[in-house]
């Protein structure tokens, strides 16, 4: 028998997971913070689609998200996301990739006014601040220093679970597509994650 022969799995008993594919809006930020749900202790299939030089607006992070489908063998069950800022981008380019999320049966975590309001809620009493800068001033206190392409993300993950009940109670109109007022639906998404039935 043949050493390949032997080895080979039959895909039957070959275990597999629900994958997670997460288009976002940054380059790093979200990478290095979604990066810790592959461990062992969650043992997710997660892939981050990072944002190119340039690339950055609703479209674009949509654009990549759709051309990953395409490539990917997704099956039934498998979940698409994209994660963007309020920031710069304006009500019309938010609503207009919301409807076209709805119709791709993609899910949308928004963040009102950025993705460093979700950083910032994992603590027992955050603070929450109306712009980035206010923001990225709150990671700094919370971390001891913030940088959007290297920051201790061991230092939030204790704190999952509360970051989420935060964002929860920011959620004032949580049938809406995204969050008008300050908050952030990537709360909906890292629950997904901590699930511990997949």
């Amino acid at each position: 028998m043949s050493s390949k022969k032997r080895f080979r799995r039959s895909p039957a008993n070959r275990e597999t997971r629900k994958l997670f594919v997460i288009a976002t809006e940054g380059k790093e930020t979200e990478k290095i913070y979604f990066s810790v749900f592959k461990g062992n202790e969650y043992r997710k299939n997660v892939r981050v689609l990072s944002t190119r030089k340039g690339e950055s607006s609703p479209k674009y992070v949509l654009k990549r998200l759709h051309e990953n489908a395409r490539k990917e063998s997704i099956r039934q069950g498998d979940e698409l996301w994209i994660v963007v800022d309020v920031d710069s981008w304006g009500t019309q380019a938010l609503d207009a990739l919301c409807e076209e999320c709805a119709r791709s049966g993609y899910s949308v975590a928004v963040s009102n006014p950025c993705f460093e309001l979700w950083l910032a809620l994992h603590q027992e009493n955050p603070r929450t601040p109306l712009e980035t800068k206010g923001c990225e001033k709150e990671l700094e206190r919370l971390l001891g220093r913030y940088d959007k392409t290297e920051y201790d993300v061991s230092k939030l993950i204790p704190h999952i679970q509360l970051a989420i009940e935060h964002a929860c109670r920011l959620d004032c109109a949580p049938d809406d597509a995204w969050p008008r007022e300050t908050g952030t639906r990537v709360y909906r998404l890292v629950a997904k994650l901590i699930e511990k039935n997949d």
